[in-house]
């Protein structure tokens, strides 16, 4: 299979990761301001924490690209060889530090995805402690990788096996959380919101951009390792993008919600659950006389804000069934 030079993947992934740095300046300045609009209490201030801190490793994974351009194709740019020399050292300062932040910005991705996950599926510990340890498990690989990346003679290649199985088992663990957490997610909106799932709604909205956040950050995972498997250097490209993209998809989930529920028709639906007890008591054996409670059942009021209003819908359905879809509703306002 066709490859590309040292040179030039280095240079192309310093380039993507430049735009999608640009993307995450962006995004960042929109979810502080959808954040701060939402006030800054609770789990508002967490997200902005996380998100400020994935900012701060993101700029430092662009920095060191750059240094490593400068330092490659300027300072040892005297001599033919000299960039390549240079961008073949894999222990220089500059790469470990990178790699360093992309794993931090991963392994912080991974974890907001189980929150997300975990406040979704109603605080479920026995479903969120196998991801946790996945979590663990991508950190220590990760990290034990990096270790020897620093330990790197000046002329080792990236794709020696002793360093090769610490990156697959990192990325190999990550994938897995990605795909697991992101359908677990997806399945708990689709079950707790089908009965407003039609096309255009927020709920429908929200399910389709967990589903295509997920599928772009899994699938660019993917090709990092058949790209590595397959020892090409090309792979230097994609490994660029996801120190971005670990950050970008996270914020951008924050921010494409925050701006759903905040303008046009479909935004502002929320919610509100009556109970309303049959109009005919039941008589009890002791003579008193109490409501039914087999046959209760609510009114589901939908307030959908627009610009003219607010318009109103009332359904009924039994007791138990809205009770579940209003529990669903809630903990998928707080996870994402």
């Amino acid at each position: 299979m066709p490859d590309t030079s040292l040179n030039m993947a280095t240079l192309m992934a310093s380039w993507l990761a430049a735009v999608l740095y640009g993307m995450n300046v962006v995004l960042y300045i929109c979810c502080v301001r959808v954040l701060y609009r939402r006030g800054l209490v609770g789990i508002n201030r967490i997200l902005l924490v996380l998100a400020t801190l994935q900012f701060l490793i993101s700029t430092g994974h662009n920095v060191t690209c750059v240094v490593q351009l400068i330092r490659g194709f300027i300072t040892n740019g005297g001599t033919s060889s000299g960039p390549f020399i240079y961008f073949l050292d894999m222990a220089s300062t500059e790469h470990v530090l990178q790699e360093s932040f992309y794993i931090a910005n991963s392994v912080i991705g991974d974890g907001i995805l189980i929150w997300r996950m975990f406040i979704v599926w109603n605080r479920n510990w026995w479903l969120c402690g196998p991801f946790l340890a996945l979590l663990t498990a991508t950190t220590i690989c990760g990290y034990i990788a990096v270790s020897h990346l620093a330990r790197f003679a000046p002329l080792d290649p990236v794709f020696l096996a002793a360093l090769g199985q610490w990156i697959l088992s990192t990325w190999s663990l990550s994938l897995v959380t990605q795909v697991g957490a992101t359908l677990l997610i997806a399945y708990r909106i689709w079950v707790n919101t089908a009965w407003n799932m039609k096309t255009g709604s927020s709920h429908a909205n929200v399910f389709w951009m967990v589903v295509e956040s997920g599928a772009v950050y899994s699938f660019t995972t993917v090709i990092l390792l058949a790209l590595y498997v397959s020892k090409l250097n090309s792979g230097a490209i994609v490994g660029g993008a996801l120190g971005q993209l670990s950050c970008l998809i996270p914020t951008s989930i924050i921010v494409r919600i925050g701006f759903t529920t905040s303008s046009g028709s479909t935004a502002g639906t929320y919610p509100s659950l009556r109970a309303v007890r049959p109009a005919h008591p039941s008589s009890q054996g002791t003579g008193t006389t109490k409501y039914g409670e087999d046959n209760a059942f609510v009114t589901v009021t939908r307030r959908t804000e627009t610009e003219s209003g607010q318009d109103i819908t009332l359904t009924h359905m039994p007791y138990e069934s809205a009770e579940n879809k209003h529990q669903g509703l809630g903990d998928l306002e707080t996870g994402i």
